[in-house]
């Protein structure tokens, strides 16, 4: 069997400020340990989430699930969000379609999608297989098992879009992905009615006469000895112990 690889449709133009994550997306090959999503459906969550917890003993599980999303969500969200944009079709991330390649610790080294997907539906979002079909039921998993705020974990999965938006030069994008994506942040309901997690999870106060970009709930990473905090884009970042209710 071939070792895993990268997208061939996108990896050549993926930005430069983004080349650590053009191995995050791949597609199947030898890739040592996997847990594929129905797996992690299953139960395999909790004992990834075991082996994270081992590095820090005795933390408030609600950080060790938060920290252990974005480590996810950057795997899946920033390579994913820049083969969107770049490309021409439509990936299959639902993630009952995928698996996940977990480092020893349990966190998420990459994610292995079955195949370079088809070609992009006209008239679809590109987008709904990334966070109807793969974060909005990876919230309500980890939300329900291990009673942590979907809010926050939302979040955490927003944050990390947003991010990816301002790192993909806007002139090489598909411009009706892109305003789609930009869409998905800036709309205060979903199309179905329901308040939109994602938005306004990063905001732009003007601090000392400059925009600061600043979450809209702190992650908590702060209760896990070791880590470092986020500084200025934490919403607390003067006292993030305040924040545990927050995001509870």
């Amino acid at each position: 069997m071939s070792a895993a690889r990268p997208l061939p449709s996108f990896a050549s133009r993926f930005p430069e400020a983004l080349s650590w994550y053009r191995d995050k997306l791949v597609l199947p090959g030898e890739a040592g340990e996997t847990v594929s999503g129905q797996e992690l459906l299953a139960g395999a969550a909790a004992r990834l989430m075991a082996r994270f917890a081992a590095l820090h003993p005795d933390s408030d599980r609600r950080a060790l699930v938060s920290m252990w999303s974005q480590w996810h969500f950057g795997a899946l969200v920033i390579p994913a969000t820049a083969a969107i944009l770049l490309g021409e079709r439509d990936l299959p991330l639902e993630l009952d379609r995928v698996a996940i390649v977990p480092q020893e610790a349990g966190l998420t080294s990459a994610i292995v999608i079955c195949d370079a997907g088809a070609s992009r539906c006209a008239d679809g979002d590109p987008f709904t297989p990334l966070f109807e079909g793969h974060v909005a039921p990876l919230v309500d998993l980890l939300a329900g098992q291990f009673r942590v705020s979907p809010r926050l974990l939302w979040v955490n999965a927003a944050q990390i879009f947003e991010w990816t938006l301002l790192q993909v030069p806007a002139e090489h994008t598909d411009p009706q992905a892109l305003a789609m994506a930009r869409l998905r942040l800036e709309r205060r309901l979903e199309p179905s009615g329901q308040r939109n997690p994602m938005n306004e999870a990063v905001r732009y106060p003007v601090e000392q006469g400059a925009p600061v970009r600043r979450r809209k709930l702190c992650c908590l990473r702060y209760l896990l000895a070791g880590v470092a905090d986020c500084a200025s884009l934490c919403p607390l970042h003067a006292d993030c112990a305040s924040a545990a209710s927050d995001a509870a």
